[in-house]
């Protein structure tokens, strides 16, 4: 049913997927909040277990709203501010066309061939070399790059990663992603209040109260923890399973725009190993055009191996392994691609310092 044969199909998917997302959470918040209700009746009532999940159901038409009105607000909260959130985690700073004029105009001579709407373009001060693009409309879309990628990458080398990142915003991958971030941040939050509060409840500690319901209210807690836990490795499975197969038809795509599949192999020798976005949250890293931090062998890995996107490139769109730059073949061999003019970008006055 989601397998994507080709870009369009890939879209369609991403559209699909996003929708069954805003239909799917739902159904899991409902559970959080039977799982709310369990864990409170094990609390405070001596009912026996049957008995306190009854109550817990009974009292789902009072805890139900409350639950999704609160992550419903949530919600439309960092829907409408995710990208400010963004920038502040990441201490990116939009820049214009004349603070740096290099990307900017490959930005815009690509969406212009494509007549796609010109997003917006950020900077973030690190020698790292990596890229991701943000925002759910037109009206905030953003691709942020650093000013390691800028000031190692020759211009058909960034032209390739800026046609990448324009790609997930064409293919609509950072919407479907932002809403699962969305959403997984709501379940992390809910599950670290229910244990913080349940650390912070006082029981009675006479021995006639631990003989009379603690095996009962343990059975309910423990039965509404399970719920929780449960729900919130759905919500992570679901996030964890948007990712992979999006990069390569991100390069793909890239590859479509640019005529040059050489310049995207370039790139991604290049960046190997020197792409780690150091503190900057996991959520915004999984967005990123490499993260090189997998964990368990890889098993939740949330982009491929580079080598493997070589070899997708190389067997599916032509590239070479081996190529020279038409960029450094036109010019002196130990030129280096024009650098970013931070101190241009620094007399901005909202640039963090």
């Amino acid at each position: 049913m989601f397998r994507a044969y080709g870009l369009k199909s890939h879209i369609w998917n991403n559209n699909l997927r996003s929708i069954l997302l805003l239909v799917f959470f739902p159904l899991l918040l409902l559970a959080l909040a039977l799982a709310f209700s369990l864990i409170w009746t094990g609390v405070t009532s001596d009912a026996a277990p049957q008995l306190g999940l009854a109550q817990a159901l009974n009292a789902m038409p009072a805890v139900a709203p409350a639950v999704l009105g609160v992550s419903g607000a949530w919600f439309a909260v960092a829907f409408l501010g995710h990208q400010k959130m963004i920038e502040m985690a990441t201490k990116s700073q939009s820049v214009t066309k004349s603070q740096a004029p290099r990307p900017y105009k490959m930005l815009e001579n690509l969406c212009i061939s494509r007549g796609i709407t010109v997003p917006k373009l950020s900077i973030i001060q690190t020698d790292a070399m990596n890229a991701f693009a943000s925002g759910v409309r037109d009206k905030n879309y953003t691709i942020t790059l650093t000013t390691g990628l800028i000031n190692n990458l020759d211009d058909e080398e960034l032209e390739a990663v800026i046609a990448h990142e324009l790609s997930h915003i064409k293919n609509r991958d950072v919407r479907l992603l932002i809403i699962a971030v969305i959403f997984v941040g709501i379940f992390a939050f809910v599950g670290e209040g229910v244990f913080r509060g349940l650390m912070r409840t006082n029981l009675p500690r006479n021995d006639h109260h631990r003989r009379s319901r603690g095996s009962q209210a343990g059975a309910l807690v423990i039965f509404g923890l399970i719920i929780i836990a449960i729900s919130y490795f759905f919500a992570l499975m679901t996030r964890f399973a948007l990712s992979r197969k999006r990069e390569y038809m991100a390069d793909a795509a890239a590859v479509e725009l640019t005529k040059n599949p050489d310049a995207m192999i370039r790139v991604l020798k290049k960046i190997s190993g020197q792409a780690e976005l150091r503190d900057v949250p996991a959520e915004i890293r999984e967005m990123a055009f490499e993260n090189p931090r997998t964990g368990f062998s890889g098993m939740f890995a949330t982009h491929p191996p580079i080598e493997k996107r070589i070899e997708a490139l190389v067997k599916f769109a032509g590239g070479r392994e081996n190529t020279e730059s038409r960029y450094r073949r036109e010019r002196k061999l130990d030129e280096k691609p024009p650098s970013l003019d931070n101190q241009r970008i620094r007399r901005n006055p909202w640039w963090p310092r």
